[in-house]
């Protein structure tokens, strides 16, 4: 209500949640919530549904599935957040048009990230470990990619005489465009996404059908695994000159770890419904699989990335709503809101926009900082020292040889402490 949007504020102005006692702390984040959401969504436009989407909408086989591109996750707008549709923004759309170059190449960038971005020396995080960092990169490559940058006029940014950057200017790549952007001046510039918008694991299950195709084994739902690892044909299908080019061992035990999850619970399902096919088990395992991963990320990762008490305890009413996980167990999802019992059971709302990541969350969510340059690798027998290495040496060329020699559960157990 407004009445509550504005108490809430005055309250953050003057005093700030995180100084409030929890109570008022946690009214006046809904209060932030509902404001944000009711302000700062903004449709970018979605275009429309073939017939044939439609129509496939209307078949009840695609409740309980996820599709490859992302499209009928919601059947009533069946391309929403589906490969190829627009980011969002926070910002009204008309307040989006590009500053002139000039104005955004002043300042310098190059001499900004040299200022302000340098790492003189590295500054641990001591309330969190490597694994963390590894999460977040992780979800990301879920959530979002802009795809490959375009390769015609790319940003130029001029050097001082002691920048060691081997090429003069500096050439950055520009992002994508929408090629829909083009054809009327008067808009904003509008750019789309090369991953479904939504939580749906596609960084382990693909966006693609060869490549999600080769990642099954074809028996009991399984994804294949070849010496406790995803099988090295696998890396074949992924272009490391885009996106992918920045994986590295930490994103590769997490690849790891949830197709090894996904096949237990195809292990489970098979168990207990005997009957299933191969592709009820996958398609119920990747369900499953993607919304252990949103409870982790809710409940674990990011109650320890903001770790003040009202954060979280707001994480776990955010999932498991006032009335605690183990009652929601027993007596199931109270009520059709997100209060109660959480938003997992509580009544779809996309808040009066189509769901989308936005260009705004996309510029901030940068965590580079929390990776050291340096790492050590120990037993989790025995806790002597394995070896230790350099980031360089963990990266996209070297990161199944490094878990091959160190092992999942060492490397898992070493950067955990």
């Amino acid at each position: 209500s407004r009445a509550l949007m504005a108490l809430t504020d005055r309250l953050d102005r003057r005093f700030g949640w995180d100084r409030l006692p929890r109570p008022l702390g946690l009214l006046t984040l809904i209060g932030v919530r509902d404001r944000l959401r009711q302000r700062n969504l903004c449709d970018t436009g979605l275009p429309a549904a073939s017939p044939e989407l439609i129509e496939k909408a209307a078949d009840p086989t695609y409740r309980s599935r996820r599709s490859l591109d992302g499209t009928l996750n919601d059947l009533e707008s069946p391309l929403m957040g589906s490969v190829g549709t627009r980011f969002g923004r926070n910002v009204p759309v008309d307040e989006t048009f590009r500053e002139p170059p000039g104005a955004l190449l002043d300042p310098n960038p190059r001499m900004i990230s040299r200022e302000l971005l340098t790492r003189e020396r590295f500054l641990p995080a001591t309330t969190l470990n490597v694994l963390a960092a590894a999460w977040i990169q992780f979800e990301v490559h879920d959530w979002f990619s802009h795809g490959k940058n375009e390769e015609k006029n790319p940003w130029e940014l001029a050097l001082a005489e002691d920048d060691d950057w081997p090429e003069r200017p500096m050439a950055i790549p520009r992002t994508r465009r929408d090629p829909t952007s083009d054809q009327d001046p008067r808009t904003p510039d509008t750019f789309v996404t090369d991953d479904s918008h939504w939580w749906d694991g596609s960084q382990v299950y693909g966006s693609d059908e060869r490549f999600a195709a080769a990642a099954r084994s074809g028996e009991d739902g399984k994804l294949r695994i070849e010496d406790g690892l995803p099988p090295r044909d696998l890396e074949a299908l992924v272009d490391l000159s885009g996106v992918a080019g920045n994986f590295w061992v930490g994103l590769a035990l997490l690849h790891t770890l949830f197709a090894l999850e996904h096949n237990a619970i195809c292990d489970r399902l098979r168990r207990e419904f005997p009957g299933w096919s191969d592709d009820r088990l996958y398609n119920t395992a990747r369900l499953i699989n993607a919304a252990l991963m949103a409870k982790i990320h809710t409940t674990e990762w990011t109650p320890a990335i903001i770790a003040h008490p009202t954060t979280r305890y707001a994480m776990r009413v955010t999932w498991s709503g006032i009335a605690g996980e183990r009652l929601g167990r027993r007596v199931g999802h109270l009520g059709s809101g997100d209060l109660v019992s959480g938003i997992p059971g509580s009544k779809t709302d996309h808040h009066g926009v189509p769901y989308s990541l936005t260009e705004e969350f996309v510029a901030v969510y940068r965590m580079h900082p929390l990776l050291p340059d340096e790492f050590s690798f120990r037993s989790v027998a025995a806790d002597e020292l394995l070896e230790e290495r350099t980031f360089p040496e963990l990266g996209a060329l070297h990161a199944r040889e490094r878990v091959e020699e160190i092992g999942v559960a060492n490397a898992l157990y070493s950067f955990g402490i």
